[in-house]
């Protein structure tokens, strides 16, 4: 895991230094980082029906933290690149739900994900002039954003949610799945540039990813035969808080009512974070509106007196 982490801060400092070569001397380049919360979509966590579409499923309580470092490179006013290596801790938990199939389930989880990201932005509105003082010290822009991640998961279990396992190893499901994905980030953000040298900001992004593995959950409960008596305890701790054959049904182990759903096949997980941002802007000339009128940047010419002898 350190050397993972190593190597991803490594490449994100050398593909950042070349965005910056790029764009040297041109006020178009900030370094930065963000912190705030994350939380996720997935089998875990809900109100009373079986799932909700987006983020009608999350359960606030389970929201955790988020941080991460980045770096932009602005094309133009319009168009941006921006890399970053983030960290985001999602959690869930089955007794925190109000659907009683998933409560009798009784599952929990936690997972750290790491994840380098690229992505582009757009900038859809801007205001030069913040408060139209004519001093042009801040400025305001919006922008939406969309790119590709690669993230590490290692999701963990507990019996008694104080002691936590990785679960990967495990193959509770029976299911050899990766830890490594790809996931498809989207979101909105905006900055306040302040003295044409630091931009403090928000920004919300929604990661669709390709696996249903952030939470160790997907489709039935693995025979235990095949499992390891770790596996199986941690695989099936359903709390046989029921007797409702409907329910039973809803999640739970195979019995003569029940194909053994353990969770959701047809839908992948997500996560999402939300954070406020601080970044610097690397000095240099900019060949768009710092240099223009609008920030009151044009080079005054000098006043020149002509000295005049005066006759005696």
């Amino acid at each position: 895991m350190n050397r993972l982490i190593v190597l991803i801060l490594i490449f994100f400092i050398v593909s950042f230094s070349a965005l910056a070569q790029i764009g040297s001397g041109f006020y178009k380049s900030d370094i930065g980082f963000k912190v705030g919360v994350a939380n996720y979509l997935g089998e875990i966590g809900g109100k009373e029906k079986i799932r909700r579409d987006f983020v009608w499923d999350m359960k606030i309580p389970q929201t955790r933290s988020s941080a991460s470092v980045f770096g932009r490179y602005k094309f133009n006013d319009y168009v941006a690149a921006n890399l970053a290596f983030n960290y985001n801790r999602i959690k869930g938990d089955d007794n925190l739900s109000t659907n009683p199939g998933r409560v009798n389930r009784n599952l929990r989880f936690v997972n750290n994900i790491f994840d380098f990201t690229a992505r582009s932005e757009g900038y859809f509105y801007k205001i030069n002039d913040v408060g139209n003082r004519g001093r042009y010290y801040v400025s305001f822009e919006a922008y939406g954003h969309l790119g590709v991640s690669a993230f590490y998961s290692n999701p963990k279990g507990s019996l008694d949610g104080s002691t936590w396992v990785p679960l990967a190893p495990l193959q509770t499901e029976g299911v050899d799945y990766k830890q490594f994905g790809v996931g498809i980030p989207a979101g909105l953000g905006f900055y306040f540039t302040v003295k044409r040298k630091h931009r403090i900001g928000w920004d919300l992004t929604w990661v669709t990813t390709f696996s249903d593995y952030l939470d160790d959950i997907s489709t039935v409960y693995a025979d235990p035969a095949t499992l390891s008596s770790e596996a199986a305890a941690l695989a099936n701790q359903t709390a046989n808080v029921t007797s409702d054959p409907a329910i039973i049904s809803s999640y739970g182990p195979p019995s003569e009512n029940n194909n053994g759903k353990r969770g959701d096949p047809t839908h992948n997980d997500s996560y999402l974070y939300m954070n406020l941002s601080y970044s610097y802007v690397l000095k240099g000339r900019y060949k768009g509106n710092f240099s223009t009128g609008k920030y009151g940047n044009k080079k005054r010419k000098r006043k020149t007196v002509r000295k005049e002898r005066v006759k005696l």
